[in-house]
C-alpha cells in the first residue's frame, strides 16, 4: 500500500465520510462535491468538452461529451447514491478513460432522488444509450462507478432484455448491485470504509427506492445477463459494497459472462476517481485499458 493510498484514505475518513454521515440536504451535498471536483478534479485544459442533448423518441437526457477518440464511445454514468454527482463532476475520469482507449465519453446528466425516483436514472441512461444507436454508433463501451456502476450495470440488463444491439464491454468501479443493502461486507466493513457512512446507507437508498429493492433495474444483481459482453469489476477490500462487487462477479459468471474482478487491499470506494495522484490508481486504469483493448479475452 502507497504513501498515497494511505493519506487518501486518512483524508476521506476524517473530511468526506464525516461530512457525508452530518449532510442531510441532498442539494447541499451536491454543492459540495461540486465546488470539491471544480477546485481539484478538473480535466486536462486540452480535453475537449461540450454539452449536448440525447434523445430518443420523446425523452431526451443531457450529456457532456468529451474527447474526440475514434475507436468508439463511451458511456459515462457518475456514483453520488442516485442523490449527488453530475457528468460535471466527473468529467475528469470519463475524460482519463476516453484519453486511455481511444474514445469519445459521453457523461450523462441523469436525473437525481429524491426530485425524481427510481426509475429515472435508468430510463434516462436508456434513453442515451437508444439515442446513440440511433446515431448508427454500435462500438459503445459503458462505464460507471458506485451508484452509476449498479446503473451501468442495470443498463446492460435492460438492453439484453429489449434485445437491443449489446454494447461492447461494461466497466463497473465500486457497483452498489444489491438495493436490499444486506451484503455481508456492509455489516463487516462498517468501520473500515473510508468514505461510505454505513448507518446511512439505507436512509439515502429509501431517496431513490422505497420498495422491490430486488428489481434488476435498481438491483442489477438479480439481472438476467446471458450473452452479455465481458465486464470489468473492481471494489477494495475494506468497502462496505465490496461484497456487491464479489457477488456480482459470482452472478455473471453462473450465467457465462467473462469476467474481470480485481479486489485491491485497502482501496477506497472508487479510487480510479484518484488517477494521478495516487499509484493505485494509475495501475487499476492500466487494467482497465489491457481490458478494453481485448475485452473477449
Amino acid at each position: 500500500m502507497s504513501f498515497r493510498l494511505s493519506l487518501t484514505n486518512f483524508l476521506l475518513r476524517n473530511i468526506e465520510r464525516r461530512a457525508l454521515a452530518r449532510i442531510k440536504d441532498p442539494v447541499k451535498i451536491r454543492r459540495r462535491m461540486e465546488l470539491q471536483t471544480r477546485l481539484f478534479f478538473r480535466p486536462k485544459r486540452s480535453t475537449p468538452i461540450t454539452r449536448e442533448a440525447l434523445a430518443h423518441g420523446q425523452s431526451s437526457v443531457s450529456a457532456l461529451k468529451i474527447g474526440n477518440g475514434d475507436q468508439g464511445v463511451l458511456i459515462y454514468l457518475h456514483g453520488g447514491a442516485y442523490i449527488f454527482g453530475s457528468a460535471k463532476t466527473h468529467r475528469r475520469l470519463a475524460a482519463k478513460l476516453a484519453e486511455d482507449n481511444a474514445l469519445t465519453a459521453y457523461s450523462v446528466d441523469y436525473r437525481l432522488a429524491p426530485e425524481h425516483p427510481f426509475p429515472a436514472a435508468i430510463d434516462d441512461c436508456l434513453t442515451a444509450y437508444q439515442a446513440l444507436l440511433g446515431r448508427g454508433i454500435r462500438n459503445i463501451t459503458i462505464a460507471g462507478d458506485s451508484a452509476g456502476g449498479g446503473l451501468a450495470l442495470a443498463l446492460l440488463h435492460s438492453i439484453l432484455a429489449k434485445g437491443l444491439p449489446a454494447p461492447r464491454a461494461v466497466v463497473a468501479f465500486s457497483p452498489l448491485t444489491d438495493q436490499t443493502m444486506q451484503s455481508q461486507s456492509v455489516k463487516d466493513n462498517a468501520q473500515s470504509e473510508a468514505m461510505l457512512p454505513a448507518e446511512r446507507m439505507e436512509e439515502v437508498r429509501d431517496m431513490y427506492l422505497t420498495d422491490d429493492f430486488k428489481n434488476p433495474l435498481a438491483s442489477p444483481l438479480y439481472g438476467n445477463f446471458h450473452t452479455a459482453p465481458p465486464v470489468f469489476l473492481c471494489a477494495g477490500t475494506a468497502e462496505i459494497l465490496r461484497d456487491d462487487t464479489l457477488a456480482m462477479a459470482s452472478k455473471l459468471r453462473a450465467q457465462g459472462v467473462a469476467v474481470t474482478v480485481e479486489i485491491l487491499e485497502n482501496a477506497p470506494h472508487v479510487w480510479p476517481f484518484f488517477h494521478g495522484r495516487m499509484p493505485e490508481a494509475d495501475a487499476t486504469l492500466k487494467k482497465v485499458q489491457a481490458f478494453l483493448s481485448h475485452p473477449t479475452l
